[in-house]
């Protein structure tokens, strides 16, 4: 029985002799020591959480702020002073060495140590059926013997080892890194606790994919992760990896594994997920992989194609023509006709057409001033998940021959013009041998064409009128 229950006790009957009038000075120094500790506020229902000096105590000499330890670094403070000089063979011989006095001093959660032989810190049960050491046997058959170096030590449960009416005590808890309890210490007394440590663990059971519109976007692909956690374990986050783009989503909180991670794929791809779980100790642990987290996807590549570049003469001359995309995609909607590059006769491009006839096709207009042959090149442009994707389709036209004239000489005129044409074979118009013989114009009155003329008139006109009086006397006698 250590000093302070005995002092309690004393109390409780009203007799108390010198030594006892002393201990419960001692007594009240303690329980104001015990605000120090940072105990007072945890509730516990008795004072004898406060600095236990007694010989029972593992830490009872009053080092470093006192016996006991108010945390962590006071405790490794008083093993490293060894004082009592059994301290580092004891401490030792459960774990803590001095490979991690820094850590534990750094690293060890405050918790409590329970009646009932369970540990728990923040809420979460960490160890279960649990013994605490002590100096003294106190003549219980139910404390055990335990010999460490040459000192004998005595461990029982705490329905034993705790004094009456007390239901818990502070405890430093030291853990490794997935969250299981490595070190147990009273703060009060420095006493060793010992039992079964909660084992923590998560898994991933299954990386789950869902399409909800595989129609219209047959690369998107909604996901979540089914989990199992075990012991203290506690989901913290799930990390998507998709390989298509090397992106990295992360969901946080309890509930990671049901956020739904949405991911549109540019090409085959894998997909591998990882959940993390929090465990005591300010720890984190990775999930057991198995193989039915990680999926392979197959890329369903969009369609787009070019099937023709159509050229018409637009005007009657046929000089004039325009050139009309004619497309084709998929009927997905993951690719949208954006614009097309028109390139003549490979130099003269103009971009990003976008120009479309009453069916929703893409063209662009040539004039042509000569009957040489052209080239049009079309270069159609895409949007696609996997951005702007291009092909090309080509047409080629000559534009018909200007009618010329081919008299020679007058090549440049048109085959209309007045002077394109020929006056005899093979003599064009306007050559001087085309020119006709000049006609001298008809006239009303007589010209002086002197004697010889006039005779030969005047005879020519008598042999006339004789040959007509002739016929006019037979016709005469013909008809008596």
């Amino acid at each position: 029985m250590s000093i302070i229950e005995k002092t309690i006790r004393g109390l409780a009957n009203g007799i108390l002799n010198k030594k006892q009038v002393l201990g419960a000075a001692v007594f009240s120094v303690a329980l104001a020591a015990s605000v120090g500790l940072g105990l007072a506020t945890r509730g516990f229902s008795s004072a004898a959480v406060s600095r236990d000096c007694d010989t029972n105590s593992i830490d009872y000499r009053p080092n470093n702020g006192g016996c006991g330890a108010a945390n962590p670094a006071e405790l490794i403070a008083d093993i490293r002073q060894n004082d009592p000089n059994d301290l580092q063979t004891f401490y030792s011989h459960f774990g803590l060495t001095a490979a991690n006095y820094d850590q534990f001093a750094q690293t060890a959660q405050e918790g409590v140590v329970n009646r009932d032989g369970t540990v728990v810190v923040n809420g979460q049960t960490v160890m279960t059926g649990v013994d605490t050491y002590g100096r003294k046997s106190f003549g219980n058959p139910n404390r055990k013997p335990i010999t460490i170096g040459s000192t004998t030590y005595w461990h029982a449960a705490p329905s034993t080892s705790f004094a009456s009416g007390v239901t818990s005590l502070p405890a430093m808890v030291f853990f490794d890194a997935n969250g299981v309890a490595q070190i147990a210490v009273m703060n009060p007394c420095g006493n060793e606790i010992t039992g079964t440590s909660v084992q923590n663990g998560v898994t991933c059971k299954a990386l789950n994919k869902t399409q909800p519109d595989a129609t219209h976007k047959p690369n998107t692909y909604d996901f979540t992760t089914t989990t199992a956690v075990a012991g203290n374990a506690v989901v913290s986050r799930v990390v998507y990896h998709f390989t298509d783009d090397n992106s990295t989503v992360t969901k946080t909180g309890a509930d990671a594994g049901n956020q739904v991670v949405e991911h549109t794929f540019t090409k085959d791809a894998d997909v591998t997920v990882t959940v993390y779980a929090s465990v005591p100790g300010n720890h984190e642990i990775q999930a057991v992989q198995v193989a039915d987290c990680q999926k392979h996807i197959t890329f369903v590549p969009p369609f787009y194609v070019c099937t023709n570049l159509l050229a018409t003469a637009i005007d009657d001359q046929k000089k004039a023509f325009r050139f009309t995309v004619i497309t084709k995609t998929d009927t997905t909607g993951q690719t949208v006709l954006q614009s097309v590059d028109f390139t003549l006769d490979g130099k003269d491009t103009t971009k990003t057409v976008t120009t479309k006839d009453s069916d929703g096709n893409i063209f662009k207009e040539y004039t042509f001033t000569d009957d040489s042959q052209h080239t049009v090149k079309a270069s159609v442009n895409f949007n696609t998940a996997q951005g702007v994707q291009s092909v090309s389709c080509q047409a080629t036209v000559t534009p018909a021959k200007t009618p010329k004239c081919t008299v020679p000489g007058h090549e440049t005129e048109a085959p209309n013009s007045p002077t394109c044409g020929y006056c005899q074979p093979n003599i064009p118009i306007g050559d001087t041998r085309c020119n006709p013989p000049q006609v001298k114009a008809a006239s009303t009155q007589l010209v002086n064409t002197g004697p010889g003329d006039v005779v030969a008139g005047f005879v020519g006109v008598a042999v006339a009128g004789f040959i007509a009086h002739n016929i006019f006397l037979r016709r005469r006698a013909n008809r008596q």
